[in-house]
């Protein structure tokens, strides 16, 4: 197995600051995002929370009118059609 060295040795002094300055904006994005993340998480929660709330609620209105609806049409509904049977039968045979 190779083994690998990291050596900052033969970096001058503008590579060392080049090198502190860029950990520090790595580690100042990565925690931005984690803080943006989070704000948009306690933002987001209480809105998608309120539309569910109200959501089930008018789902649970509808399907209340719909029902009494049906009770109020009757439970079973009879459809009178006039209708011919088209066969064999029908020349005689």
């Amino acid at each position: 197995m190779a083994q690998y060295s990291l050596q900052f040795g033969k970096l001058g002094w503008r590579g060392r600051i080049g090198l502190v300055v860029a950990v520090a904006l790595g580690l100042a994005a990565a925690i931005a995002l984690v803080i943006l993340s989070l704000g948009l998480a306690l933002i987001l929660i209480p809105v998608v929370a309120v539309a569910m709330v109200i959501g089930r609620w008018r789902l649970g209105k509808m399907m209340a009118d719909a029902e009494a609806e049906r009770t109020r049409r009757g439970a079973e509904r009879t459809i009178e059609i006039e209708y011919e049977v088209v066969g064999k039968d029908r020349d005689g045979r």
